[in-house]
């Protein structure tokens, strides 16, 4: 499946800004592209990390940082024209507060058995929404035959973690297709390889001289690595990284991708 630049910055992209809508004010109905409806609202439960046991003193304090404060993690809904459900997943309130105590500990992916190893805080921080993933995407899904997963940031991370779990345990929906933003790197070699025969269709996009694709960083004995195919995208303007991560600057650049390949815009 070949990447639409376009179809990115106008449908999957807004996907992602109206999941921080509901964040902000989940009474609010969010601004959708067109033909688009919400349909549920996928709140995380922190009270489920007392069932989690293998999680650091570091990854329990980050997912208590994370999603104690508000529930509202994504937001799923469909288009029943297009036949096409999504899943968005916003990042954190402030775009980099995660990365002041970024940790680096792994642990196994849980969804699925013998599937590698991921980051210890984001996969303690999907369980403690993976079961309304599980309750209210199947609804999203009726008489959909496209799946889109995505997500910006943190949300990005989270989006990834969750694409095998849908494909594995949710079985009345269509696969999922990701298109991610700003991600950053979610586990080991050992996930990269079985997530990459298993999610045919994974776009990250990412902008020059943003650094949270970057993290965490590859170390010795510790070689965190990207999933899918890397779509590089350069927005311009200021190399602030407040900028370089937002929304915004994703949406320059994927117009400054679209304006280089006519092909893709017509």
């Amino acid at each position: 499946m070949s990447f639409d630049p376009q179809f990115a910055r106008d449908t999957v992209l807004p996907l992602v800004q109206a999941a921080y809508q509901v964040f902000r004010n989940p009474d609010v109905d969010p601004t959708l592209p067109g033909g688009y409806q919400k349909t549920a609202l996928l709140e995380a439960d922190p009270t489920l990390l007392d069932l989690i046991t293998d999680l650091s003193e570091n990854a329990r304090s980050f997912v208590q940082a994370v999603a104690g404060t508000t529930t509202v993690f994504s937001l799923v809904g469909k288009n029943t024209a297009t036949k096409t459900a999504f899943v968005a997943i916003r990042g954190t309130q402030t775009q980099t507060e995660w990365l002041q105590n970024l940790d680096i500990d792994t642990t196994g992916y849980r969804p699925v058995p013998d599937f590698g190893d991921v980051h210890m805080g984001w996969m303690g921080l999907y369980e403690t929404m993976r079961a309304n993933v599980a309750a209210n995407l199947p609804a999203a899904c009726a008489g959909c035959d496209q799946l889109i997963v995505t997500g910006h940031s943190l949300g990005a991370a989270l989006a990834v973690l969750a694409a095998p779990d849908i494909a594995k345990n949710i079985s009345v929906v269509p696969e999922p297709k990701l298109t991610t933003f700003g991600g950053p790197r979610p586990g080991l070699h050992d996930f990269v390889v079985p997530f990459n025969l298993l999610i045919d269709s994974c776009f990250r996009v990412v902008n020059l001289f943003d650094i949270v694709p970057h993290l965490p960083l590859a170390l010795p004995g510790l070689p965190y690595e990207h999933v899918g195919m890397q779509i590089g995208v350069n927005s311009g303007g200021s190399i602030d990284q407040t900028h370089r991560h937002s929304l915004d600057a994703y949406r320059a650049g994927l117009t400054s991708l679209i304006s280089t390949q006519p092909a893709w815009a017509a």
